[in-house]
Formats: structure tokens, C-alpha cells, sequence
């Protein structure tokens, strides 16, 4: 366990409606706006509602709805083209993970001179970045409390995951009625993304006893309401308990850092374009299994949330009841487990124990892994 270092200078505002405090928000900052976003979020009227709540503040805006499912750093640079060319000076990130980190590196590069591709390459921004703003759509985005992105590289297809300059993020409005807009089986996926990033900041060697504090309210949080994903997936307590699982996760990684599975999965989505959150899920009861031997007694509580009796079990037979339960808990759901379910190649995921190394939360492992046994991890997923 590492020593406690805590440093949040953004603001979080959390709540039911508090969309509706955009205005005022932006207002600190600044009058031109741009908006990054995804289309499908006019499906439930979210982007309208935005536009209304800067109409009304008198605030001039582009929204700039083309971040995609498979997204990649040439959408960073259209959007960086807007920025620029309009004088924008607020970014607004809005919708899930990718589309946050595209608006993270909009509001990163826009006032340097540099084509995106050369921060890909290892270039550090040497100006100021505009205000961001980050609005998430889902329940989940490890990334919330920090300076880092995740990108796919277009040359490649390989996830970069970046620094911009520090305490790039002014505000983030979390309103757990913006994540209605996900599937009940997006919704159940993101969940079960959030509990593996949960549990591999417990087991990283960069937690601490706060940190560990956050995961585990977290993961119960996140067990207890679950099911409602496919039960209720209306149900506004559902939205606001995984919302709330989601920040404090994401505060948590502030300190902390991901694991095995998030660089497997971040690594296979983007070279294979499988939403990440069904990536994670298949693989998170291989990550426990090889976690076993090492941070048991981190996973004997887990295995109490999840409803094992393990009254004078050793820690190491708690954790396997812990692998159990959670296969059942995903087959209960009815969601995939098996990559192969993706019509996935095994022989084109050689390469991929290799590329998520490469990611820096690979170097906090309470167990290193050397490529062999990450893709044994991958076949045992397969």
C-alpha cells in the first residue's frame, strides 16, 4: 500500500437535473462553446436539452456529434479543426469514455500549433489548454479525476493512453438521468466495467487505505443494484447507485490505477472494435482467478458482497467462490462470456498481450505478468 497523496482542484457536481446548471457553469469560463458528442444521444433529446440550456444563457455553440463507436485520433482532429477555426474557448466533453477523451484532447490541443498525431508521437502540449467541462453519459470513466485520455491511434489502431497539462478539468456534471440513454445490456456491461476497475485499484500497488475505501463502497453498491439493469433499467435509483459507484470509482483511480483486464480489454477494443465494457466483462473472472494467489484477502469481502458463505473457508478458497459467483452473476445476467461469442480470431490477438503492456497501469501489478500468461488470460477467455 502505497502512501496517500489526494489532490481533486475541479470541481464534481452530482445530482438528479443538474444538467440544468450547465449554463452557469460555463458562464465562469467563457461565451463560445463546442460540444463533443456522440448522435445517439438524441435519441432520448440530450443534446437538444444542452442546446436549449445555452440558448438560454446566450452562449454560442457547435456541437460536434461524430465521435462513433470506433472512434479514433483522426475524429480528434476534425473536432480540433472546429475548435480552432471557431475560437472556442470551452470544451464540452459529453457521453461515454471515448467521446470524454476526444473532448479532453480538443480542450488539450487546441490553442498549440501541433497536429494531434505529434502528442501521439510523445510531444507534450506547451500551452495552455481551454476549459474543459465534462458531462458522462454512463456510469463509467476511469479517467474522470485525472490529466490522462485514451485514444486509438488511426495510423494503427493502437490505444495510446496520454498526459495533458495539469488540471485541465474546470467541472463535471454528473446527472444520473443522462445514462437512461444506455441499453439495459450496456447498462449491466458498463456496471460490471466499473466493478474490475474497482477491484484491480484494490489489488494495485498503488492503493491505499483510501482508495480501498471508495472501491469496496463501490463494488457493493454496484452488486446490490445490478440486476436491475435488466429488470428496471428505468429505475432512477438504478442510474443514480451505479452513477454514484462510477465517481467514486473514478476518484479512487485518482490515487490508484487499473489493472490486467482494463489493459487487456483497452487494448482488444481498439484493435478489434468489441465495445470495451462486453471485453471486460468476458475477461474479469480470469483477472480474479490469476489475482488469487496474490491478493486473496483483498477478495474474500468481494466474495461476501456477492453472497458466498465462506465461514471458515481459507482466504484462498473464498477467492475462488468469489470467480464463481461472479460467472454466475454474468450468466445470470445472460451476458456474453466467451470472446468468441464476437466471432473473434484467436491467432489475431497474439499481438495483444504486447500492446497492453504497453499501457502505464501495467507497471502497478500486485503479480507482474509476462506476455505468455496475458495471453493465456486471452485464451482462457476465448
Amino acid at each position: 500500500m502505497s502512501d496517500l497523496l489526494f489532490s481533486i482542484p475541479h470541481e464534481t457536481i452530482f445530482g438528479v437535473d443538474i444538467i440544468n446548471r450547465l449554463g452557469n457553469v460555463i458562464a465562469r469560463y467563457g461565451e463560445r462553446v463546442l460540444v463533443v458528442t456522440e448522435a445517439i444521444l438524441y435519441e432520448r433529446q440530450t443534446i437538444e436539452r444542452v442546446i436549449e440550456l445555452l440558448e438560454k444563457k446566450n452562449i454560442s455553440y457547435i456541437i460536434y456529434d461524430e465521435v462513433v463507436p470506433n472512434a479514433t485520433s483522426s475524429t480528434v482532429e476534425e473536432a480540433l479543426l472546429l475548435a480552432r477555426g471557431s475560437h472556442a474557448e470551452v470544451i464540452i466533453g459529453m457521453g461515454g469514455i471515448r467521446a470524454l477523451s476526444i473532448a479532453k484532447c480538443v480542450a488539450m490541443a487546441a490553442k498549440c500549433k501541433n497536429d494531434f498525431d505529434d502528442f501521439l508521437s510523445g510531444a507534450k502540449p506547451e500551452n495552455e489548454p481551454l476549459a474543459y467541462i465534462e458531462i458522462p453519459t454512463t456510469c463509467r470513466n476511469p479517467f474522470m479525476h485525472t490529466d490522462e485520455y485514451l485514444v486509438v491511434d488511426a495510423r494503427d489502431r493502437s490505444g495510446k493512453l496520454g498526459k495533458t497539462q495539469p488540471n485541465i478539468t474546470k467541472s463535471i456534471l454528473i446527472d444520473p438521468k443522462l445514462s437512461l440513454s444506455l441499453p439495459s445490456k450496456y447498462t449491466a456491461t458498463t456496471m460490471i466495467d466499473t466493478f474490475l476497475s474497482a477491484f484491480e485499484g484494490i489489488i494495485s500497488t498503488r492503493n491505499n487505505f483510501f482508495s480501498d475505501t471508495l472501491f469496496y463502497k463501490a463494488i457493493e453498491m454496484l452488486i446490490q443494484n445490478i440486476d436491475l439493469a435488466l429488470k428496471n433499467p428505468e429505475d432512477i435509483k438504478l442510474r443514480i447507485q451505479s452513477s454514484a459507484a462510477g465517481m467514486i470509482t473514478a476518484l479512487g483511480l485518482s490515487m490508484s490505477k487499473q489493472g490486467i483486464g482494463s489493459a487487456l480489454a483497452y487494448a482488444l477494443n481498439s484493435k478489434l472494435m468489441v465495445p470495451k465494457s462486453w471485453l471486460a466483462t468476458i475477461l474479469f473472472p480470469s483477472i480474479i482467478e490469476f489475482s488469487v494467489n496474490t491478493s486473496s484477502e483483498k477478495i474474500v469481502p468481494i466474495a461476501k458482497m456477492l453472497g458466498e458463505d465462506i465461514e471458515g473457508a481459507s482466504s484462498i478458497d473464498a477467492s475462488k467462490k468469489a470467480v464463481e459467483a461472479l460467472r454466475r452473476l454474468i450468466g445470470t445476467l445472460q451476458l456474453p462470456t466467451r470472446l468468441r461469442d464476437f466471432d473473434l480470431n484467436l491467432d489475431d490477438m497474439v499481438d495483444i498481450a504486447k500492446a497492453a503492456r504497453s499501457f502505464d497501469m501495467m507497471n502497478y501489478l500486485s503479480r507482474m505478468a509476462s506476455d505468455e500468461e496475458l495471453f493465456e488470460i486471452i485464451k482462457q477467455a476465448y
